[in-house]
């Protein structure tokens, strides 16, 4: 198997590899994928509110991929070599490998960020043979699962946020319904003042985008003081409040605002806040 990248331009390289570094990277993804499959024995379609539970897994059939990962597979010499220098290496997406097996076209697809990029920048090493070697030119680090596999025209994920970051799942999403909204602000992470004019001038961006934000169970994990930070960056004011012996995050009553911070906590940029913040377990239920 090849090693591929989609970037953030939705081009495909390849990333070239010795004969040895290739074997022992088809063994990693191979077993990657065996454990993706066990944990997966039972694959749930997608809905936008489902979570899955151990065991358990989202699945999208008829997913079209226009990013044509698969024909990057199955015609590997005709797609260019990933450019070796550090701002290239920055537009990472994601790293895939593929096989067609029995007939079936798969795709093993890993999520990738900026914090797994080993480059020279500044005076970076690394260990090997007893010492430490500078680090020369530039390199990466593989991830310890896959966040999909795309089977035929068939995508399997474990986590909405995940998979997202990589396709485009919006066409297979839906709006939020009033029920929705309803329980979106019962959450104990917001304070909607007015539920009723929330409810009533939530159009169907709004409606799209707090579906978006509930089925990636943000507000479960949200640090505040962080969020804060992070959104004055890009000019946003965030306000909170004492829910019980809680803080909360007050929903902005005027529209352009309220679409404002809903694009913020749905937006990539917002998760890098999110990761130093533990996970809490994916447990079974409807949001």
């Amino acid at each position: 198997m090849n090693l591929f990248a989609l970037m953030s331009d939705r081009r495909i390289v390849r990333i070239p590899l010795t004969a040895d570094v290739q074997r022992e990277m088809d063994e990693i993804f191979s077993g990657q994928e065996r454990r993706f499959r066990t944990s997966s024995e039972e694959q749930i379609p997608f809905d936008g509110k489902y979570k899955p539970d151990d065991g358990e897994c989202l699945f999208i059939d008829e997913y079209d991929d226009i990013d044509g990962l698969h024909e990057a597979i199955a015609t590997p010499l005709g797609i260019p070599q990933i450019a070796a220098d550090a701002a290239e290496f920055e537009m990472i997406r994601a790293l895939f490998m593929g096989k067609t097996h029995e007939g079936r076209r798969i795709a093993l697809v890993q999520n990738f960020d900026k914090r797994r990029i080993l480059s020279n920048k500044g005076f970076a090493i690394f260990h090997s043979a007893d010492v430490f070697k500078k680090v020369e030119g530039v390199g990466l680090t593989i991830g310890a699962n896959l966040s999909a596999i795309l089977e035929d025209d068939r995508l399997s994920f474990f986590n909405f946020h995940s998979a997202r970051q990589i396709f485009d799942l919006t066409q297979y999403f839906r709006e939020a319904t009033d029920e929705d909204l309803n329980d979106f602000a019962t959450s104990e992470a917001l304070k909607i003042n007015d539920l009723a004019t929330f409810i009533a001038t939530s159009d169907n961006w709004i409606r799209r985008k707090v579906a978006l934000v509930m089925q990636s169970g943000i507000l479960e994990r949200i640090d505040f003081e962080a969020t804060k930070a992070s959104a004055l960056v890009f000019g946003i004011n965030i306000d909170t409040e004492a829910n019980g012996d809680k803080l909360a995050l007050v929903l902005p009553t005027k529209k352009a605002e309220l679409k404002k911070l809903l694009r913020f906590l749905d937006e990539d940029y917002f998760q890098s806040v999110l990761s130093s913040t533990p996970h809490l377990s994916n447990s079974k239920r409807r949001v």
